[in-house]
């Protein structure tokens, strides 16, 4: 496994232009299962495989959020080389964000207007531009990301369609522990108690999922239920993909109309301070 801090490193190492038959998982490090999923659907296709590790301060609109991010790079690595990852690429700020560095364009649309985009002001275009960077030094043939983030993933498509139409794209499904909770960074600043409570966000996703025909009733009971066990929700909601206005349907003649298979339950709420986002897509019917 090779570690590179510069992208000059990579370019005189694996040549210029683009490169073929590569895989990228870009992270931000503190690395868990969910990123080593990544890694796995990467190298089942047969990708040679390049992690970054980079905490990107322009996706981080609570600069204190910014400061508690957990940094790991000795672990990361060492957990890296245990699953046979072939290169890995820990750039410092000026590498990424040089003195000429100027931002890209892209339309969002209402993506960086609402749940994440309106919760996070300037997230998404901080996760446009880190990725811009990335992808434009590696130039991947295929890059992976988690379905945890999946709004992120949206926008990863739309970065993918307007400026690396090239770059083949892969969404792998959320990976959680046995109590369902999501793997995620986030999850080590969580006492003992805080991550079994933080498992009933998925219980919850469920228990909705399990009765849309009674949306609407079964989202406040949940949401009373959840804040009753100490979150602070910021919004748990049923939404059509991959717009993510929100979604709904009638009951009819026994059935159900709609377009169940491009929907979604999301979720983002804080627990003992820290925020939490989950979804859960419902299958079609």
């Amino acid at each position: 496994m090779q570690v590179f801090e510069s992208a000059d490193t990579w370019a005189a190492n694996f040549g210029g232009g683009p490169a073929k038959n590569w895989a990228m998982i870009p992270t931000m490090g503190a690395l868990h299962q969910g990123h080593l999923s990544l890694i796995d659907a990467a190298q089942k296709k047969g990708y040679q495989t390049v992690v970054s590790i980079f905490v990107n301060p322009l996706q981080f609109n609570n600069s204190a959020d910014l400061e508690k991010y957990p940094r790991h790079l000795d672990n990361d690595l060492k957990l890296l080389a245990g699953v046979g990852v072939d290169a890995v690429w820990t750039p410092n700020i000026e590498t990424i964000y040089p003195e000429n560095f100027k931002e890209i364009t892209l339309d969002l649309g209402i993506l960086d207007q609402i749940f994440e985009g309106f919760h996070r002001p300037g997230h998404f275009n901080g996760v446009v531009q880190v990725l811009n960077q990335l992808f434009s030094a590696i130039q991947p043939e295929a890059v992976f990301f988690g379905q945890k983030d999946l709004q992120q993933c949206l926008v990863v498509e739309r970065l993918l369609q307007a400026y690396f139409p090239q770059i083949h794209y892969f969404r792998i499904p959320t990976l959680r522990a046995e109590s369902g909770l999501a793997l995620s960074s986030r999850n080590e600043r969580l006492t003992s108690q805080g991550k079994e409570t933080a498992a009933e966000i998925y219980s919850a996703m469920m228990m909705i999922s399990n009765n849309l025909s009674t949306y609407a009733t079964v989202q406040k009971s949940e949401i009373e239920r959840l804040q009753t066990l100490g979150f602070e929700i910021e919004y748990l909601d049923w939404v059509s993909l991959p717009s993510m206005e929100m979604a709904s349907f009638q009951a009819h003649k026994g059935g159900f109309t709609g377009r169940l298979g491009e929907t979604a339950i999301v979720f983002a709420g804080s627990l003992e301070g820290v925020r939490l986002i989950d979804n859960l897509l419902i299958p079609s019917v």
